[in-house]
């Protein structure tokens, strides 16, 4: 039988009866043809699973009786803000998908100088609400009980400053900085446009503290990075390096 895993962005209790969100309802009994008696996990967000049964399905919702809670144990050790300026089309949305599936704990999108996608002020609060769906699909699927925020869209330089992570890089393919030798307990990371980032990125970076590194000797497409950069820091001082 498939496991079912969703977000329900509601408290969940033992014993208690609990009726979903109409969208997660509809996707329950619509798209994955649940019926009652199935037996379903849902989380909010706590770093908790719980499972539920589904007692009660009709065209007016979706009614489940919540069971017990454990604790998947699926958050990387290593804390991780990624700061990824924007980029077009699906580019952004498949690259924080990616980040959430390699265990980040925070998603900040960046305007820098060679970043030319324009957010009208009425549509950046709807667009963040896209991309924190992404992200908390992503959860759904690897098994994440903690959601990564995703921030409001910020300068590059302000995001910069505001970091006060143990190590803080960036990434750009002309840098020969290396990795810190001590392991940190969380990272700054921040990964350039298309194009890459420009001088003036650069120096806002090392200014704020940051190191520039390069993931070898191929050039890495802006959602292709991050991903990279993240496997990588994980191996080192994260989900591969435990006992």
């Amino acid at each position: 039988m498939r496991e079912i895993r969703l977000y329900s962005d509601q408290s969940l209790d033992e014993s208690s009866l609990v009726q979903l969100e109409a969208g997660v309802a509809h996707h329950l009994a619509k798209v994955l043809r649940a019926r009652v008696g199935d037996s379903i996990t849902l989380f909010n967000g706590t770093g908790l699973d719980w499972q539920c049964t589904i007692t009660e399905l009709q065209k007016r919702g979706v009614t489940v009786s919540v069971g017990k809670a454990s604790q998947p144990n699926t958050e990387s050790p290593l804390a991780t803000q990624l700061g990824l300026c924007l980029s077009k089309g699906d580019r952004f949305d498949w690259a924080i998908q990616k980040a959430t599936e390699a265990g980040v704990t925070g998603i900040t999108p960046l305007y820098s100088e060679r970043v030319d996608v324009k957010l009208p002020a009425d549509r950046i609060s709807k667009r963040v609400a896209h991309w924190q769906q992404v992200v908390r699909s992503a959860c759904e699927q690897c098994g994440r009980a903690v959601v990564p925020e995703v921030f409001h869209p910020t300068p590059l330089s302000h995001w910069a400053q505001k970091q006060d992570s143990e190590a803080k890089l960036f990434l750009h393919h002309r840098e020969s900085g290396t990795l810190p030798t001590t392991k940190p307990i969380s990272v700054a990371l921040l990964v350039g446009p298309e194009g890459g980032l420009s001088d003036i990125d650069r120096k806002h970076a090392t200014d704020a503290g940051f190191i520039g590194i390069k993931l070898g000797p191929r050039v890495l497409r802006t959602e292709t990075a991050p991903l990279v950069a993240l496997s990588i820091l994980g191996a080192r001082w994260g989900d591969m390096d435990q006992p």
